[in-house]
C-alpha cells in the first residue's frame, strides 16, 4: 500500500543516493557501462554494422533521426516512471534533472513492489516497444534502434540497481520515498511480543 505522509511505526532502514554514495554511483556507472557494451557485442554476433550505416549515411536526416531519439528518450523515460508514480499513488509527480541524472520524482512512501514496479516500467516498456519496431522494420532498421535499444538499457542502470537493491532488503514492510535522485527506505518497527 502506498502513502502520501509516512504512517506511524516505522523506522529508518537505508537509502539510496547515486550522487552521494560513492559505492553505489560506482556500482552504477560500472552496470551502466556494462549495459553498453553487452548488447554492442551480442548486436555485432547478431547482425552486420554496414547496412546500418548506409541507411542512416544515405537520407539527410538519418543521423539527425538518431539523435532525435537518442534525446527524446531521456524525457519519455522519465514520463513513465512519472505515469506509473501516478497511476500508484493519484499524487502528480515532480521532474527534474540533477547532472548527471533526468528524474521523476515524489514525496508518496510506496510499498517495495510498487517502487521495483515503476523502477522497472521505462526499460520493460520502451524495451518491448523497440524489440517490436525492430522485428518489424527491416534489417537495415537493426542498428539504429538497437541504439536506441543500448540507450534503453544503459539509462536504466540505476533504475535497475534499485530495484536489485530493494528485493535484497530485508523486511516485508518497506516504504519508499524517492524524491528523484535519493532513495529513502523505511521499515515496520517490530511489535514487542507480550508473551515473554
Amino acid at each position: 500500500m502506498n502513502h502520501k505522509t509516512l504512517p506511524p511505526g516505522y523506522v529508518y532502514a537505508g537509502n539510496l543516493d547515486f550522487m552521494r554514495n560513492r559505492r553505489q554511483m560506482k556500482a552504477v556507472v560500472i552496470l551502466s557501462l556494462a549495459l553498453v557494451v553487452t548488447p554492442v557485442v551480442g548486436g555485432l554476433l547478431y547482425a552486420p554494422l554496414g547496412p546500418g550505416w548506409r541507411l542512416l549515411c544515405s537520407r539527410w536526416y538519418g543521423w539527425h533521426l538518431l539523435a532525435a531519439a537518442l534525446v527524446a528518450y531521456i524525457p519519455l523515460h522519465e514520463l513513465t516512471h512519472g505515469i506509473v508514480m501516478f497511476l500508484l499513488s493519484g499524487m502528480p509527480p515532480k521532474y527534474g534533472l540533477k547532472l548527471p541524472y533526468a528524474y521523476a520524482g515524489s514525496d508518496v512512501w510506496f510499498d517495495r513492489k510498487s517502487h521495483i514496479v515503476t523502477a522497472l516500467a521505462p526499460v520493460v516498456v520502451w524495451g518491448v516497444a523497440l524489440q517490436v519496431a525492430i522485428a518489424a522494420l527491416p534489417g537495415e532498421w537493426f542498428w539504429p534502434l538497437w541504439a536506441v535499444q543500448i540507450s534503453n538499457l544503459s539509462g536504466s542502470a540505476g533504475d535497475l540497481y534499485t530495484a536489485w537493491a530493494l528485493m535484497r532488503m530485508k523486511g516485508e514492510d518497506l516504504l519508499i520515498q524517492d524524491t528523484g535522485v535519493h532513495m529513502r527506505v523505511m521499515k515496520k518497527k517490530p511489535t514487542e511480543d507480550a508473551n515473554p
